[in-house]
């Protein structure tokens, strides 16, 4: 065994193990936002400086820019598609910012299923992508078999309908006045009058709807005003006649369903943000969130490894993957328990990553041993691209959604605290 392999483990573990103080804080203390941001730019900061002048400057100067080039674009890659993967097994909720992106992407694929059913319902067209939004989760999907009345002439309207599937007939007194099939709608002045049906709509063959309520409308008109005049535009234009040919038609089809996705948001109440991520935590995989948090850590690891023979630059490279891996664990242990998991869980876990942090840094003196300088380079370099991927996706989105423009001074103060332990101030 090579002899930086002892301190290359305990290095590891050191620089790992601020991520369970973080844990702690997170699981029994919720600090402000503010606060929060501002530690979470500042070991950001510390962490760019470090790749900056721990990683690439030394590589540069002993290899030139080929093993950088390399290095820093697969480590990237890698990073992401390991993440992304991670994140569909469970182990988005590791992180904050990841499980929004994680509900984000679930209610965009929701929208595109409905409007994979409706959009061949062009009177909707009419709509903009900001009232569709607004009428989206008030769909009800309905099935009903044939012969089902669906509205009665003489009573009060209470719904509209969008057929999907299937015929109806509308009949007034005895006599059938016509037919409607798949892409039409009907009883949409009750949304606006709630005035009584003028004709019976029944069932003629077994049918999908979805079912748009008066009440539920009226409850989101009123947050929403712009609706009425949205679905007065549908009344207005069924009164005219048009003759767009089948290719215009479905070219106008796909570009609103494009803009209606596009501008999906996510604008949840925090009460259902914090219901749904803690429905999703009951089927979430430990491992998945472990092998997440793994990936995020590993190559700050790697490099305490690397350089664990080097005391100036393996000090300030620990020094600074110290102070970063507090917020992020931190961050992480607050969403966590927001989304209901258990406080000896996310210790657990966290645990767990210093273990392996520094099962990670022994791994990489080891390499060093084995490898030529060059393969070590590039090695590093791939570690930190993963480290810049972990910043630009995570750490820092989070602390300036957290903490606004305020969070500039905190990532410029980490920067120069991290040039300042690279200058050559600290030595092991």
């Amino acid at each position: 065994m090579p002899p930086t392999a002892i301190p290359a483990l305990l290095q590891g573990l050191l620089g790992a193990s601020s991520l369970l103080i973080g844990a702690g804080i997170g699981c029994y203390w919720k600090p402000n936002r503010a606060l929060i941001a501002a530690v979470m730019a500042f070991g950001s900061g510390t962490l760019l400086s470090a790749v900056a002048f721990e990683i690439t400057i030394s590589t540069f100067q002993e290899h030139g820019f080929l093993p950088l080039l390399l290095g820093f674009s697969m480590g990237g890659a890698l990073f992401t598609v390991i993440i992304r993967y991670i994140d569909q097994q469970g182990g988005f909720l590791r992180h904050p910012s990841s499980s929004r992106r994680y509900l984000y992407k679930q209610r965009q694929e929701e929208t595109s299923e409905v409007l994979d059913r409706i959009a061949h319902v062009e009177m909707l067209h009419s709509l903009s992508p900001a009232e569709m939004q607004a009428i989206l989760p008030l769909l009800k999907p309905i099935t009903v078999e044939p012969d089902t009345v669906l509205c009665y002439e003489g009573t009060l309207g209470d719904a509209m309908f969008m057929i999907v599937r299937g015929e109806a007939e509308i009949v007034k007194g005895s006599r059938l006045m016509a037919l409607l099939g798949p892409g039409e709608m009907f009883g949409e002045m009750a949304l606006l009058t709630g005035e009584q049906r003028s004709a019976s709509v029944i069932a003629r063959t077994e049918m999908d709807l979805y079912e748009l309520d008066k009440a539920d409308f009226d409850a989101m008109l009123g947050r929403s005003p712009q609706l009425a005049s949205g679905l007065s535009r549908i009344l207005a234009r069924r009164l005219r006649d048009t003759t767009q040919s089948q290719i215009e038609s479905d070219e106008a089809t796909n570009l609103w369903r494009q803009q209606v996705l596009d501008s999906v948001e996510l604008e949840l109440p925090p009460s259902e943000q914090q219901a749904r991520l803690q429905e999703l935590s009951k089927s979430s995989a430990p491992t998945a969130i472990l092998v997440g948090t793994l990936i995020d850590n590993i190559p700050e690891a790697l490099v305490i490894g690397f350089n664990a023979g080097n005391d100036q630059v393996g000090v300030s490279f620990l020094l600074a993957v110290f102070i970063s891996n507090i917020p992020e664990s931190l961050s992480s242990a607050v969403g966590m328990r927001q989304a209901g998991t258990a406080a000896t869980r996310i210790l657990a876990i966290w645990a767990g990553a210093v273990l392996l942090g520094g099962a990670s840094a022994l791994g990489g003196s080891l390499l060093q041993t084995v490898a030529s300088s060059w393969i070590i380079a590039v090695a590093e370099s791939l570690a930190g691209g993963a480290i810049l991927a972990m910043l630009a996706s995570t750490m820092m989105p989070e602390a300036y959604e957290l903490g606004g423009p305020s969070v500039t001074f905190s990532t410029i103060a980490g920067f120069l605290v991290g040039f300042w332990l690279s200058s050559g101030n600290f030595v092991f």
